[in-house]
């Protein structure tokens, strides 16, 4: 059953399916990794594959690559291209990403390839296509000596498909990514599961992003009026003419003082200074109380996190690393700290210590 606030959510520009930050969140999801393996695959691919970074050893970066969880095993990697305008150029970085796949994981078996094109297919690029797609909705592009396989999938090609009910999973998948729609509403097949499922998903995914950017832009207005006023009553104490110089001077300081703590308990209360990757982290943990590092990692590099990392193994190492660190700064200082405590206490008259809080 569709969550009923779907009916109104709407997403942001900046995030619509389709564009490369919606689309990369999207499918390094769990679920639509399943969704994508199954259907290029077959079904007994659930829950084999993960997704891997796409940073290649000539400093290129493509879209999505999955990987099987037991790399001994006989499944390809999968690689996958969300592309604007597809044309020869297009064609030929598949063909270098995949070269790239097969050098920088010394992969036996040739990947998959996988093509979804939101706007315009060229002509030349069609005339590659060989007969044998196993998917009806997508055409076979020529990839002999590269790839095991190259899927394309466009508008024209998942058309005649549409009226199916429910969609196939997969052809709901690239439907969403082509459409490029804000809201659930929008499509003529709304209560397809699919569909359904994917934008709960975005929503989750931005929601809490949304919200706190709203409540962020609401404190920042309203700590931007009160510092204002504030700086304005400053202004008037200082140019009142009715007072002495030093009874002026004492009363725009009082004023700025307040305006000062004012701030710092604003900062403080809301936290609006950015919180380090790490702390980031923390703020993710599951129902157990562990980091997802491994499920997660893709998801918060594309939200621009743990940038210096190329894998969440370095990312989770780094961060006990630093744990460790602040663990052994604490009690070095607790250590350094206790001799001078006595010291006072055997030299002065006792009083009353003071909260570290």
């Amino acid at each position: 059953m569709a969550d009923s606030n779907l009916k109104t959510f709407s997403l942001p520009r900046k995030y619509l399916p389709g564009t490369d930050i919606m689309s990369k969140l999207l499918l390094v999801d769990k679920d639509v990794i399943n969704i994508v393996v199954s259907a290029v695959i077959g079904p007994n691919a659930k829950d084999q594959y993960v997704a891997i970074p796409t940073e290649w050893v000539d400093f290129t970066r493509s879209d999505v690559a999955y990987e099987p969880v037991n790399c001994s095993s006989d499944l390809p990697r999968i690689l996958i291209e969300i592309q604007n305008r597809a044309d020869m150029h297009f064609y030929q970085r598949l063909i270098d990403y995949s070269r790239l796949i097969v050098r920088q994981y010394k992969a036996s078996k040739l990947p998959i390839v996988v093509a979804i094109v939101i706007n315009s297919t060229t002509r030349d690029l069609l005339e590659t296509e060989i007969p044998g797609s196993h998917i009806p909705f997508a055409k076979q592009l020529s990839s002999i000596g590269w790839a095991s396989s190259c899927l394309l999938f466009n508008a024209e090609t998942i058309a005649p498909y549409l009226n199916e009910t429910p969609l196939n999973p997969l052809l709901a998948l690239v439907h969403c990514l082509i459409e490029q729609e804000a809201s659930l509403i929008n499509f003529a097949q709304s209560n397809d599961p699919t569909l359904i499922c994917l934008y709960t998903k975005m929503k989750n995914i931005i929601g809490d992003h949304i919200h706190e950017n709203e409540s962020s832009i609401h404190v920042l207005k309203s700590v931007c009026a009160q510092s204002k006023s504030e700086c304005y009553k400053a202004k008037v104490a200082l140019e009142n003419q009715d007072q002495p110089v030093g009874v002026r001077i004492e009363t725009a300081i009082n004023i700025l003082n307040n305006a000062i703590a004012y701030i710092d308990e604003i900062t403080q209360k809301r936290h609006l200074e950015d919180s380090s990757d790490f702390e980031f982290a923390e703020q993710q943990v599951d129902k157990n109380g562990h980091i997802p590092w491994k499920a997660q990692f893709q998801q918060w590099k594309i939200l621009g996190r743990f940038e210096q990392y190329k894998s969440y193994k370095s990312a989770q190492s780094a961060y006990h690393r630093s744990m460790k660190k602040q663990k052994q700064t604490k009690q070095t200082e607790h250590q350094q700290g206790t001799p001078a405590e006595a010291s006072l206490s055997s030299s002065s008259p006792p009083r009353e210590r003071q909260s570290s809080s």
